[in-house]
Formats: C-alpha cells, structure tokens, sequence
C-alpha cells in the first residue's frame, strides 16, 4: 500500500465499483440528510458511459434509499453491502435471505437502548447500524451492545466502521459483491477498481486485489488498498479526469 493517488481509469480496461457514505459523499450527521454534490449525478453517469457501463455503486445502504438520493442515474448497485444487487433501474431487486437470527439481535438491541437514546438505531432489515456521530463518547458502548447483540448467534457479526457499529450476517459483504458483478457483463473481463473509506470496504479493496485490480482508500488510516485519496473532493476530481480521459 502506498499513499499515491491512483492513476486515471483506463475506459477499455477499468471496472469501477464505488461506495457511496464518506466516498462519493460526505458524512452527515444522520444518515438522510447526506447531500449529493451539484453536478454529481452527471459525473456518475459519464463515467459510466466512458467505461462501457462497468460502474457499480456497493454501498451499505438499501437500494431503495440510494435511489431516493441519485434518482435515476440506472447504475448496477449492491445494497445492504451485497445483500441486495440489482443490475439496472426498473430491475427487480435480487435479495438474499435475512438469517432468522436478526430477528434476536433486533430485540437485544431494543433492550439495550432507552428512550432519548444517544445511541440512533438504524434499522435496514437485513442489518441493524448502532449510530454514535452525535455523541462520540459512546462508541465503547454501542461496540459492546454490538457485541452483545450477536453474542451465541453464528449467523451474525457486529463490524465498527465510521462512527457506527453494524450488525449483519456472515458470508455477505463487499468482497462478494464485487465478485459477483465482475462475473456479468459488462464488468466481466474488465480490471476491478474498488473505492471505499470505512472498515466495510476493505475486503472489497482485497478482492479488487485478487482479481488483478487495486482499491483506493479514501481519506487516513491503515488499509490494504494500493493508493489512497484525501476526501471526497479528491475522489470527484479523481472521476472527472479519468471522464476527460
């Protein structure tokens, strides 16, 4: 890993798959009132042509709220960090099946939280996110109700990211999603690009890896990925070069 900014996509070889939280936007701090920049849906969509279409979104958010904030962009996405995908707008969206065991990290979770709560729970029905932005101190206590949520349940695992601790099943993650799109084409034979910020999308970077391609960390901390971006400035004027090509 190294700290150089990555060169530009190459347009007959790249296949990018990009998040989106602390990535393609920045942080806010509840997870609605997220803005997307002025011009940025465009910038999506002419990356995507210039790469044949080989631009998938993976992101922890539900697809149906990614659409509520880029509208019709009509990208191949990966929800709920893979759990969901769909291939293009007007698609149906494949959904994997939910463990019954999140039903009983719902309910700990419940228990543990009182009313007026520092602590925001976010519940994407195939993943629960303990939310401590607003109140940083208590990022040891939503880890420990994380891991007291999927204490005994081998379905599941608690992972802390961006001031957030999710709950969500084994065997799902960004690794796979980006497998699984990289099969189909038009990412098929194509270099994967994996772009992410957060604990959540350092398999990505590593399968990105094993598939002959690199990742790129947005912002500081230790990561497997190759090259590194400041922020999520950095990242558009990243895109807009490799459009301009």
């Amino acid at each position: 890993m190294t700290d150089h900014a990555p060169p530009p996509l190459d347009p007959a070889r790249n296949a990018l798959f990009l998040d989106f939280d602390g990535t393609f936007v920045d942080f806010a701090p509840e997870p609605d009132a997220i803005v997307v920049r002025p011009g940025g849906r465009e910038l999506l969509k002419t990356v995507a042509r210039r790469l044949g279409g080989a631009l998938a979104l993976v992101t922890g958010r539900r697809i149906e709220n990614l659409d509520g904030h880029l509208g019709a962009v009509g990208l191949p996405t990966a929800g709920l960090h893979g759990q969901q995908s769909r291939m293009a707008a007007g698609e149906a969206i494949e959904l994997r099946p939910t463990s019954p065991q999140m039903e009983e990290a719902r309910r700990r979770i419940a228990d543990a939280i009182r009313p007026g709560d520092p602590i925001a729970v976010e519940d994407k029905g195939g993943a629960l996110v303990l939310h401590y932005r607003r109140a940083p101190g208590e990022a040891p206590r939503a880890r420990a109700i994380g891991a007291r949520a999927v204490a005994g349940l081998a379905d599941l695992h608690a992972q802390s990211g961006h001031d957030i601790v999710e709950v969500r099943q084994r065997g799902i993650g960004k690794a796979e999603a980006v497998r699984r799109f990289s099969e189909q084409p038009p990412f098929a034979g194509r270099i994967p690009v994996f772009v992410g910020d957060d604990t959540t999308d350092e398999d990505g970077f590593r399968a990105a890896a094993e598939l002959g391609g690199f990742g790129v960390k947005i912002g500081p901390g230790e990561t497997a990925a190759r090259y590194r971006l400041a922020d999520v400035s950095a990242l558009h004027a990243w895109l807009a070069a490799s459009a301009c090509g």
